[in-house]
């Protein structure tokens, strides 16, 4: 009994770890679709494509007498082309905003004087977004008033003292 159980979990294991690479699989053919439609879409070509299409779409309608049917094809056509835009827009979008976070923590860490804690914000909470934001703007407004006074402002003070030294709520 035993062992059957232990056969069991193991077959159920290993469909697990078939499903996941199955899963993996899938992403990585959508994301080289997504990839190759996102940069065909953004070239010149494809507004002249898509002007076209609407301008065939324009004449064929004498044809067929401006009829329900003509304006559900447009209508259908615009619709599917727009969902799986939508997608792919979002798809290049966090691909973008990932790599860009990439090398904005990699300045962090090569920067000397830099607040390595900066790296990975974008998890925080927003109560703690907004409590660092509000550290930054107090920053910002200790460096307009060293300026006013000849300071210069290309050091690297510590955040933590200007919160304390700041105004408080």
């Amino acid at each position: 009994m035993f062992l059957s159980f232990v056969m069991q979990a193991n077959s159920y294991v290993g469909l697990q770890f078939f499903i996941k690479e199955k899963e993996l699989e899938i992403m990585e053919y959508f994301s080289m679709i997504a990839k190759w439609l996102s940069g065909k879409a953004a070239q010149p070509m494809a507004c002249f494509l898509a002007f076209f299409i609407v301008l065939v779409w324009v004449m064929s309608g004498f044809l067929l007498h401006f009829s329900e049917t003509w304006q559900l094809i447009i209508n259908t056509a615009a619709a599917v082309i727009s969902i799986v835009m939508l997608f792919i827009i979002q798809n290049s979008q966090n691909r973008h905003t990932i790599a860009i976070q990439l090398k904005l923590d990699e300045i962090i860490r090569a920067t000397k004087g830099a607040h390595n804690e900066m790296m990975d914000i974008e998890k925080l909470t927003d109560e703690d977004l907004a409590r660092i934001q509000k550290k930054y703007g107090l920053l910002a407004e200790k460096t307009k008033e060293d300026l006013k006074k000849g300071k210069q402002d290309t050091h690297t003070p510590d955040i933590g003292n200007i919160v304390t030294e700041g105004p408080r709520d």
